[in-house]
């Protein structure tokens, strides 16, 4: 019997809370038109207890989650997510008049919080290349 066990040690499942995976339709976005994509995330809860989930989405400028791509940045709280539980999420993303060839990352975070919003407990991180042409 060690010193640990009186504490109650117990093995962690896995290193991560969440599986995060994402694609695109079309695979690529026109460049110099007012056109979108479709970025599909599934998220899943790896973990073995219930945790309170929130999915940021983050895009560099000349892309954005409107028309007009003034919003950079995107926040979906999904609330509670139970253990092996899993969610699909749909998100446009527009090009405009202004965006140039190139490739664009693209950054999703899946966070999990404590007791409310304002506190992070833990977050998964995940870069998607978006191709403009």
């Amino acid at each position: 019997m060690g010193v640990f066990d009186l504490f109650g040690k117990k093995p962690v499942s896995s290193e991560f809370q969440y599986d995060l995976e994402c694609s695109m339709h079309p695979i690529r976005l026109p460049a110099f038109k007012e056109d979108f994509i479709v970025l599909n995330v599934s998220l899943q809860n790896t973990s073995d207890q219930p945790l309170l989930t929130s999915l940021v989405l983050a895009v560099p400028k000349t892309i954005g989650f409107d028309r007009t791509a003034l919003q950079q940045e995107h926040e979906t709280r999904v609330g509670e997510l139970p253990s092996g539980e899993s969610r699909v999420f749909s998100f446009k993303i527009w090009g405009t008049q202004r965006t140039r060839p190139g490739s664009y990352p693209l950054r999703v975070y899946a966070v999990s919080h404590y007791r409310d919003y304002g506190h992070v407990l833990n977050e998964v991180r995940k870069t998607v290349d978006l191709r403009v042409e």
